[in-house]
């Protein structure tokens, strides 16, 4: 019995230090930190993860009193007591995390009106089109079998505005906004699966599109990326900011050719349109990478104060400022859901709180898109989403 329960503390250290790990890791790259030192940091947390079982079965697990050869707790010495006592703890959010996702975050993940499922790769009839989908870069985690990178979900969700709701005419058609984020250009997917992206979002009927940032992660690619997305600027008022990988590469180049092409960028300020009889405000936050704050629109007399935000960290800015409804991306729905536990990485200071879907926060409304690319063209059951949000104001 005593040598079961030294596995079972083992154990528990291993997954509550990976736990901790990770959540260091989200909350560092929610931060203005550089690329090349999270690349840093990411790599001691790959190496912290992978080695901590040896280093722990060497100090706990091997010795005359340890654990695994029916020694008593209180036989390990100080300071590895005090190691299996914190990083035990670290369970003790994981668990957390688990029932809330199970219970509360996980319909929010899910819970769409309608959907639609691509796999685009398969829809290409020849090889030439199936390599113009993938692109020409390749990717170990293109190997993974349930790969979900080629595939493209689109969905509609239905926003109702607690703050409108009284004001609201029900007879009035809902304000369509198309959401798209994170499109991550980096020559996987390939041109072609923008392409299929770009005719889904022309054929929705928008009011609007916005896109919430992470355009590139090529320079290169800058043009390709431009001219794909062009094409929705003859069919509705098309607004953007931009994203923490942008800020990696020559930004204000990225932000002057997409506003040549006839996208608008809301950054730190507030745009006005009448849409359907309707006072929209749309505003902008970059933070906290770059660009001004947005401004506070409480008293902006609009129907509808959209704030455009990268990162879903912003939404208590949002809720002081006045806005209504707040558009983000940045977390790509953790791209790696797994069975039971969830999302596990994040790059938010709430950790997965918010990775993906509709949150009612207060008198705020937050969309957290999954976004459509990734720097690791990797998806397992969080498929990437081009979203039409139907909203009621």
């Amino acid at each position: 019995m005593q040598q079961l329960t030294g596995w079972l503390i083992l154990l528990l250290s291993v997954i509550g230090h990976t736990e901790l790990w990770v959540t260091t890791i989200n909350r560092s790259h929610a931060l203005r930190i550089r690329p090349k030192k999270l690349r840093r940091f990411r790599t001691l947390h790959d190496i912290a993860v992978v080695c901590y079982p040896f280093v722990l079965l060497w100090l706990a697990g091997l010795g005359s009193t340890s654990l695994l050869r029916g020694g008593h707790f209180s036989e390990q010495s100080p300071a590895m007591r005090l190691l299996l006592f914190v990083t035990t703890a670290g369970c003790i959010p994981l668990i957390f995390g688990v029932l809330r996702w199970q219970w509360i975050r996980r319909h929010q993940f899910d819970h769409v009106e309608t959907r639609q499922r691509h796999n685009v790769l398969d829809a290409a009839v020849t090889e030439s089109d199936r390599h113009r989908v993938r692109g020409p870069r390749r990717h170990p985690s293109q190997l993974w079998p349930w790969n979900e990178i080629f595939h493209l979900e689109v969905n509609t969700k239905i926003v109702n505005l607690p703050k409108r709701a009284a004001a609201a005419d029900l007879s009035a058609a809902p304000l369509r906004i198309i959401h798209l984020s994170d499109l991550h250009f980096i020559g996987c997917p390939g041109e072609d699966y923008y392409r299929f992206l770009v005719a889904q979002a022309a054929s929705l009927k928008a009011d609007v599109y916005v896109f919430t940032g992470d355009l590139i992660d090529k320079m290169e690619l800058l043009e390709s990326a431009i001219e794909i997305l062009s094409p929705l600027t003859v069919i509705a008022p098309c607004f953007f900011i931009l994203g923490n990988h942008d800020w990696k590469y020559d930004y204000e180049t990225i932000r002057k050719a997409m506003e040549a092409s006839g996208w608008r960028c809301v950054t730190g300020r507030a745009d006005i349109l009448r849409i359907g009889g309707r006072q929209v405000l749309l505003s902008g936050s970059e933070k906290p990478w770059m660009g001004d704050s947005p401004p506070v629109v409480r008293d902006a007399g609009c129907d509808l104060r959209i704030l455009l935000s990268h990162s879903p960290d912003q939404y208590r800015y949002a809720q002081r400022c006045g806005y209504d409804l707040m558009l983000s991306g940045h977390t790509h729905g953790g791209q790696v859901v797994l069975p039971l536990i969830g999302p596990v990485y994040s790059p938010s200071i709430y950790g997965v709180s918010f990775v993906s879907g509709l949150f009612q926060l207060g008198e705020l409304t937050l969309h957290v898109s999954r976004g459509i690319g990734a720097k690791d063209p990797m998806r397992w059951r969080c498929s990437p989403e081009l979203t039409c949000l139907e909203v009621h104001c």
